[in-house]
């Protein structure tokens, strides 16, 4: 369809000779037909080794709860602002969601080295993001390539809640991620409902769950620090009808860390004070 609008558009033009109005109408029309076309649309997973070499699947994240900001760079000079604005507004929400929002960076065209990626995120002030260079993230599956692209998915359906080529609007973005906390959040979904209950013993290191663990897939819990970073990951098999269970965490540094369960179709939260 595009093509063939391109087409009378030039022809037109040529008969006319007003080429500025005509450019600026197709471009238009792209930007509009592109908007509906993603109105509704999901997000495509993929199962893929990130540049630490932790296999990393998309949809396991998105079913945890989690909202993750699909981003792609050369990496590129122009690319820093938008990115770094992006970076900005995943990292604030941090202190009100602790380790719910990830951003991950991808090579465009995965022709880039971790070692180059790793190198251009760390110098530009992105350090918490997961990196790839893999071409099974492609930027397609999003509409059209964009120099950055920027894309927010999440919920239980999976939905795209943003979707920018070239330039990010912070306002724009920042609602969008909001949007999709709400609909992970919201007690409708009883995926995200806090029916488990953590308490954490100090003298021993542990944390106690309280409430039934799902019998069909393996109970995840993990804690990250105050600046997003996962620290510790501990995956369990319940029994059935068992209703409490005991996670043994590693030795941790002093600070307040945030601990989050799934379970099924069940959810917990706390706060960790280590002393």
């Amino acid at each position: 369809m595009f093509r063939l609008f391109y087409l009378s558009i030039s022809i037109f033009d040529a008969l006319n000779k007003k080429p500025v109005k005509l450019i600026k109408l197709l471009k238009l029309f792209v930007a509009t037909t592109l908007c509906f076309t993603l109105h509704g649309q999901t997000a495509v997973n993929f199962s893929v080794k990130d540049c630490t070499g932790q296999l990393y699947t998309l949809f396991d994240e998105l079913n945890a709860g989690k909202v993750v900001v699909l981003t792609w760079t050369m990496p590129c000079g122009s690319c820093v602002l938008p990115l770094k604005t992006t970076y900005n507004v995943v990292q604030s929400f941090e202190s009100t969601h602790p380790g719910m929002v990830q951003m991950l960076l991808a090579d465009d065209y995965a022709n880039t080295s971790c070692s180059s990626i790793d190198l251009w995120a760390t110098s530009n002030g992105m350090p918490n993001t997961k990196r790839f260079s893999n071409p099974a993230i492609r930027m397609l599956d999003y509409g059209s390539n964009g120099m950055p692209k920027v894309v927010v998915v999440g919920g239980p359906e999976k939905q795209v809640f943003y979707n920018a080529n070239d330039a990010v609007n912070h306002t724009a973005l920042q609602a969008a991620i909001q949007s999709a906390i709400s609909v992970i959040t919201s007690l409708e979904n009883p995926k995200i409902q806090e029916d488990l209950k953590l308490t954490y013993s100090a003298p021993n290191g542990s944390i106690y769950v309280n409430g039934k663990l799902s019998e069909t897939t393996p109970s995840r819990l993990e804690i990250y620090n105050l600046s997003g970073q996962l620290v510790h990951m501990a995956e369990k098999n319940s029994e059935p009808g068992v209703t409490n269970t005991t996670f043994q965490l590693p030795a941790l540094h002093r600070s307040v860390y945030v601990a989050r369960i799934f379970s099924g179709n069940s959810y917990g939260m706390l706060k960790l004070l280590i002393e």
